[in-house]
């Protein structure tokens, strides 16, 4: 009942549901919108064909701007003055069919959270909820907004249902508002000076990504067709988010996207690389359209790697791993050659196994809310000095007389903490094949030295057989908490999982 009320009040106050004249439903009191260099868009719908309308926007003191649209086919559009960081502002809007007014308005930068369960595991259940949610509730210039949970066949061109209007931060709105997209925002902000920020959060638990994903995106890859029956209450057939979640807000001007999603889809890893690299083309090519050019066309895009979902002491390979690499696009790291402009947080060392919510989803937000981070500096906001990544192979050597692989990390450029000597594997051959196949076994390659940033393991587990494979953490529960093997000594991130099946290199 409070959810409806919420969506019944903000049309009472507001008033936009009377007039002739509207502003989108996702426009409201309190929001943040897009700041310089650039512009943010509004939109709405009014009956009165070819008619004017007139924005206002009203600033402290003389700071007074205005914007006119016509209405074409019910509709009317308009780019706002680009606007630098702050508020709070007040918005007119008003045509011969009626006028509507957003009040406390502030400019910043807009991120959308979206994904399945991990980015709409609410606030509320985060490790030290209540002491999370009193330090929340002080960050007045972060702006939470969260649609209805609402499926459609049709493309749509409003919001039916809000969840959170545009608010400030109360204890009763953010405990149920994503704790990572919070997290996020919270931990991003006082990197940039304390500009103000607008998280949009667009969620749904046990959602398939091509219920996410543009009908262009869908088309683009093999047909799914999952091994299991979809849960009644979570969508898993394509387009039917899309159409009711995404698609109503593709004029918002973004900064920046993050996602979490990629269990739903586990039983076609071998499907993933080609939605997930669609998926975000066309998002940024439809929110980049329909801004009428003012969110990026390489939209910063975030994401986390699919975490961990049961004991170490009982997991075995599983699927997770390569659901892993697809997420990747099998290239093990992000950004790459098909993922551009994006950035990973790498979640399988955070096991949670006593979570009350399943062992797939991990309370600890906050840990991968401060390995996004860092991604989005770099890549968003052009911090060049922050390193997001950790360690990655870029050297691997075989020794046949000592039975042993040497793997230089980063270049060198990383310097590595061990913190165990499992974790890698290699793969043998019966015969002088040079690629790993399903016939091959792995078998444990144990850590057995390093240094400052190269790992040597042995694979005298091969025996006489030949050496075709490499891997490391590939098992869906690798390590306990922040225990696998390698991290980055200096920021303390974790090595990602990493393939290769064929013959490393002999000297």
């Amino acid at each position: 009942m409070k959810r409806h009320f919420l969506v019944i009040a903000y049309f009472l106050f507001t008033g936009y549901g009377e007039c002739a004249l509207k502003i989108s439903t996702y426009f409201g009191d309190h929001m943040v919108l897009q700041r310089a260099p650039q512009q943010a868009v509004l939109w709405g719908t009014a009956d009165t064909e070819g008619d004017t309308v007139t924005v206002r926007l009203e600033g402290q003191g003389s700071d007074t701007r205005e914007v006119i649209a016509n209405v074409t086919q019910g509709q009317w559009k308009v780019k706002l003055p680009s606007t630098g960081p702050g508020g709070p502002y007040v918005i007119h809007v008003n045509s011969s069919d009626g006028d509507a007014t957003l009040r406390d308005v502030l400019f910043g930068d807009v991120w959308l959270c979206s994904g399945q369960s991990n980015m709409q595991f609410i606030f509320g259940q985060v490790f030290n909820a209540t002491e999370e949610i009193t330090k929340a509730v002080n960050y007045t210039n972060i702006r939470i907004f969260q649609p209805g949970n609402v499926r459609s066949d049709t493309e749509e061109d409003d919001l039916n249902l809000l969840w959170i209007p545009w608010t400030q931060p109360t204890a009763s709105t953010v405990r149920r508002f994503s704790g990572l997209c919070f997290l996020f925002g919270e931990y991003l902000q006082p990197h940039l000076g304390n500009v103000p920020l607008g998280l949009v959060e667009a969620a749904w638990g046990g959602t398939t990504i091509e219920a996410w994903s543009p009908p262009v995106a869908v088309n683009a890859c093999a047909p799914v067709v999952h091994s299991r029956q979809p849960p009644d209450c979570c969508p898993q057939v394509p387009l039917v988010i899309w159409n009711s979640m995404i698609h109503p807000i593709l004029s918002t001007t973004l900064y920046g996207a993050i996602w979490f999603q990629a269990s739903a889809n586990s039983d076609h890893p071998e499907l993933y690389s080609c939605q997930f690299t669609n998926m975000i083309k066309w998002w940024r090519h439809y929110f980049h359209e329909s801004s009428l050019g003012e969110t990026p066309a390489d939209l910063p895009f975030g994401f986390v790697q699919l975490g961990t979902m049961n004991d170490t002491s009982t997991n075995g390979t599983g699927i997770f791993p390569y659901m892993r690499w697809a997420q990747t696009a099998n290239y093990g790291y992000s950004p790459n050659p098909s993922l551009p402009n994006t950035f990973m947080a790498v979640a399988m060392d955070l096991p949670d196994i006593n979570s009350p919510y399943g062992t797939i989803h991990t309370r600890d937000k906050q840990d991968v809310a401060r390995r996004l981070v860092p991604g989005a500096l770099n890549v968003a906001y052009g911090y060049k000095d922050v390193v997001f990544q950790g360690p990655f192979p870029t050297d691997i050597t075989a020794y046949n007389s000592s039975q042993e692989v040497i793997i230089e990390y980063s270049h060198g450029a990383v310097p590595l903490d061990v913190r165990s000597t499992d974790g890698f594997q290699v793969c043998c051959s019966e015969d002088s094949s040079t690629s790993c196949s399903g016939k091959y076994g792995w078998e444990d390659a144990p850590i057995t030295g390093h240094d400052v940033s190269h790992v040597t393991v042995t694979y005298a587990a091969c025996g006489s057989r030949h050496l075709v494979g490499l891997r490391y953490a590939w098992r869906s529960t690798p390590c306990g908490v922040m225990q696998c093997p390698l991290y980055a000594a200096d920021t303390g991130l974790p090595a990602p999982p990493y393939i290769q099946k064929t013959a490393p290199t002999f000297p």
